[in-house]
């Protein structure tokens, strides 16, 4: 056995570390690398003293919206003194039209209401809602983009028309709707994959975390 090739081959505990270390702060990271950094990062929030629910409200719907190319992202959270779910967050619309979200108000009921806001199940924390079956009430229309592109017709099974929109709902522990991300439209005209379902799952789940570690606190 060649001892001295044995000796050459034994590395530093220290270098292991840095390695390690460097390939975790600059390393070549693939698209599932950058998200979990990103919601990581958003995670690490739950260890300040005082967690402002508003701005982390407001982070992770910009951090939807960038990571996964989602044209506008709005946040609505049940209100424990009226027990109505009203939007606290909007994101990718005009100041007017973010306003005017904010005025909207549902019950348990409205929020589920089948007549009304038709929808798939997806999951038990995810509904999608298509734009032939016209989920809005009148005078709704104005909280779309392009209010006028309403009606074009559907080609393939991923397209995203403009009246589509995906609810991600987020429960208290008694499994009480706590709230709801609400995502629609995507910057390449294609409805959310399988994987940024899971992922916008993940970020209303903490979410969720966030607003009843606030509220307990």
């Amino acid at each position: 056995m060649d001892k001295s090739r044995d000796a050459a081959m034994i590395v530093s505990p220290k270098d292991v570390a840095l390695k390690m270390k460097i390939d975790y702060s600059r390393g070549v990271k693939d698209q599932t690398s950058k998200n979990l950094e990103a919601v990581c990062g958003l995670c690490w929030k739950f260890e300040q003293p005082h967690l402002n629910l508003d701005s982390f409200m407001q982070e992770t719907a910009d951090l939807i919206s960038r990571l996964f190319s989602i044209e506008s992202v709005a946040i609505g959270v049940r209100d424990p003194a009226d027990k109505l779910y009203k939007y606290k967050v909007v994101t990718g619309l005009d100041k007017e039209t973010a306003e005017g979200y904010r005025n909207l108000k549902y019950t348990r009921e409205q929020l589920l209401e089948p007549g009304t806001y038709p929808s798939y199940e997806i999951s038990d924390h995810t509904r999608v809602f298509l734009a032939e079956d016209h989920p809005y009430a009148t005078g709704e229309e104005f909280t779309y983009r392009r209010p006028g592109l309403i009606g074009m017709k559907r080609r393939t099974l991923t397209d995203s028309l403009e009246a589509d929109y995906l609810d991600f709902l987020f429960y208290d522990p008694v499994g009480e709707i706590l709230g709801f991300v609400e995502t629609s439209g995507t910057r390449l005209r294609r409805l959310p994959d399988t994987t940024t379902i899971r992922w916008i799952e993940l970020l209303a789940f903490v979410l969720g975390a966030a607003l009843q570690k606030k509220r307990e606190g």
